[in-house]
């Protein structure tokens, strides 16, 4: 493109010219949508703006800035780390490569606690909270109740402390791991977390720009025991809930029926699998019922 003087300031002919230099991509979409992410990101304009094509103010240095936008994503950078933010439940999350990028299919997660639990304020544990992004947008739908972020990397910690402070959102973090450390009995309400479950054998599934930037520790679980993360999170999740406290976990689509019955084993009751939008097993959510009257007596 030449330089910034001579060249036609209208979202359109720029969008043209991103999308030129993403031509090694084959999906036509996909490289519209990157497009507009990176003009809404370096001139702060939304998709009305962009829509009325309007010249936008722009000088040499944000063609530069681009240009190297447009290297990285030719190396499977994800756009995201790219440019330090993702776009998750109405907000945007500050990303870096320490955490996962979120996901449509954690909005569901989140979306499913905050109609489930509108206007109360329960007590809630992320964990394995990353970015923050389920941590912090509980907190800005549900502002009344208590949430700490639990997670096994400084990093991560680091990052979704930057994401409270970003929303206001009155978080407490704590650093810990789940398959070893212990938490409090009988403090929560609602425990939730979106642990790693993606399966070693499933690599070679796996794109480009996921496997080779995103953090492997936050992602793969052993073919061996691919739930060993749910199984610590539900033993230790039973006992640091309350009498009727949830468990709300997002889970690997090919272990809807192994979480029902992991989940079950525990002591959860009315044990339910939510399907995502492409209609997979994608929640499971389980409840700590209050003790019987007739097993109450059975203790005697």
């Amino acid at each position: 493109m030449d330089n910034a003087q001579n060249t036609d300031k209208r979202p359109a002919r720029l969008r043209q010219w991103i999308t030129g230099e993403l031509n090694f991509m084959a999906d036509v979409n996909e490289r519209n949508s990157l497009a507009n992410m990176v003009l809404a990101h370096f001139f702060d304009v939304d998709s009305t703006r962009l829509a009325m094509n309007e010249p936008l103010e722009f000088g040499t240095g944000d063609l530069d800035s681009i240009r190297k936008v447009i290297r990285r994503l030719r190396n499977n950078e994800p756009i995201q780390y790219i440019l330090g933010e993702a776009d998750f439940y109405g907000r945007k999350f500050y990303v870096d490569s320490h955490v996962l990028i979120p996901r449509q299919e954690t909005e569901l997660l989140v979306d499913a606690i905050v109609k489930e639990n509108a206007g109360g304020d329960p007590v809630i544990l992320d964990i394995g909270t990353g970015s923050g992004c389920i941590a912090v947008s509980l907190k800005m739908e549900l502002k009344k109740a208590p949430i700490t972020g639990l997670d096994v990397s400084e990093k991560a910690l680091d990052c979704a402390m930057k994401n409270a402070a970003r929303h206001g959102a009155g978080v407490n973090w704590q650093m810990a791991n789940i398959l070893v450390d212990e938490l409090s009995p009988a403090v929560f309400d609602i425990v939730v977390s979106n642990p790693p479950y993606v399966c070693d054998g499933e690599k070679s599934l796996m794109q480009r720009n996921v496997l080779d930037y995103e953090p492997h520790l936050a992602l793969f679980v052993p073919d061996r025991d691919p739930l060993i993360y749910y199984r610590a999170i539900a033993q230790k999740g039973f006992s640091a809930l309350r009498e009727g406290g949830k468990i709300y976990l997002e889970i690997n689509e090919a272990f809807g029926d192994e979480m029902v019955k992991l989940l079950e084993n525990q002591g959860f009751e009315e044990v339910e699998v939510w399907q995502d939008l492409q209609q997979k097993d994608r929640i499971v959510k389980g409840i700590k019922r209050n003790i019987k009257p007739a097993l109450l007596s059975d203790l005697h």
